[in-house]
């Protein structure tokens, strides 16, 4: 089977993302704990050939597990999620949210590998994390 790819383009060519955020489920309400100014993701399938008896070579691919690694730059968490005691480095089970002009990119059932603060004096404090996700969703608007 073959996929034909469809670029959509927005007003300047290029999709922009309009708000990145963490968010976490309390109590069955959705709150953002933090707002994040950049980020990149890394989508990784493991893939297997297909073997049959008596090929010399392989007669296909499939994909199996898909990880999904995030690098977050510059994480500021939110005003109220300081008030309510909430700190990054004490999450789990969390939800990064890319929402862009055309859809929201969810990376779902997020925990932190590695977390880092810098700051300077009387400015808020930033953070910097690699997270992983086990699941990914992408909804249309």
């Amino acid at each position: 089977m073959k996929f034909n790819m469809d670029l959509q383009l927005f007003n300047n060519g290029i999709p922009t993302s309009d708000d990145i955020y963490i968010r976490i489920i309390t109590d069955g309400a959705s709150k953002k704990v933090a707002v994040i100014q950049s980020y990149r993701t890394n989508k990784n399938k493991e893939t297997k050939t297909l073997d049959a008896f008596g090929e010399k070579d392989s007669v296909g691919t499939y994909g199996a597990k898909t990880s999904y690694d995030l690098e977050i730059e510059r994480a500021y968490v939110t005003d109220e999620a300081l008030t309510d005691g909430i700190y990054l480095d004490e999450l789990e089970d969390f939800d990064v949210i890319i929402e862009k002009p055309d859809r929201s990119d969810m990376y779902l059932k997020c925990n932190w590998q590695t977390i880092g603060e810098s700051g300077n004096l009387k400015d808020k404090t930033v953070e910097n994390m690699k997270v992983m996700a086990s699941k990914f969703k992408r909804v249309k608007k």
